[in-house]
């Protein structure tokens, strides 16, 4: 496949995996990218996957939850036996980026959650600090297109969102696919029709999963 343009509807679809909640305090340990068109075709299956070496102090600044979920996940292994620097891993996931979408300004950032990805790729946390207080991530942003088209059904996702169930594997490519695939879901259910057929439908379409 080409690289996209404008008139494909680029999406980068992000994820992080991170030492914790608080943009300021902890750090990214994993970046996952998938690129799809504005019809969710993903442009490359194998994606983006790179995890940042893991460092001891790293270790320290994580609560049990966190810890115990990324040793679950394979993760902590995975960060130990990396040689990537954060900067290097910043650098890495650009260039994909680039290569699939060279003109910068035309993709949307796609994910599930995805603000909180932004807070840490924007933010001047302990990353940014150790490295002379350069914004490492945000170029990543800067990149991007700064408007989200953010589409919200209220009523039918309180009715039916908990029938689509994501198995949550806690490492950043398996939750972007799941993403992808629960916009399909959503996109086949919800968007762009009238919201009172919506609703018909979906509550049609749970009452076949009841």
């Amino acid at each position: 496949m080409n690289p996209l343009q404008y008139e494909d509807g680029p999406l980068v679809w992000l994820d992080l995996e991170t030492s914790g909640l608080d943009p300021a305090k902890a750090r990214i340990l994993e970046v996952a990218v998938l690129i799809t068109n504005g019809d969710l075709e993903i442009v490359d299956e194998k994606g983006c996957e790179l995890v940042v070496n893991l460092k001891a102090e790293t270790m320290k600044e994580m609560d049990r939850w966190t810890r115990n979920q990324h040793a679950k996940s394979g993760l902590l292994a995975k960060a130990e036996e990396s040689t990537l620097t954060a900067p290097e891993v910043a650098d890495e996931v650009l260039a994909y980026i680039k290569h699939w979408i060279p003109k910068p300004g035309i993709a949307q950032l796609a994910g599930s959650s995805i603000h909180f990805d932004a807070m840490f790729l924007r933010s001047a946390g302990p990353d940014v600090a150790e490295h002379g207080g350069k914004l490492i991530w945000k170029k990543i942003m800067d990149h991007l297109h700064h408007r989200r088209v953010e589409m919200w059904y209220p009523k039918v996702y309180r009715e039916y969102g908990d029938k689509f169930q994501k198995e949550s594997k806690h490492r950043a490519l398996d939750d972007l696919r799941e993403s992808i695939i629960e916009l399909k879901f959503y996109r086949e259910t919800m968007f762009a029709k009238p919201e009172e057929e919506i609703e018909k439908e979906a509550e049609t379409k749970k009452r076949k999963l009841e």
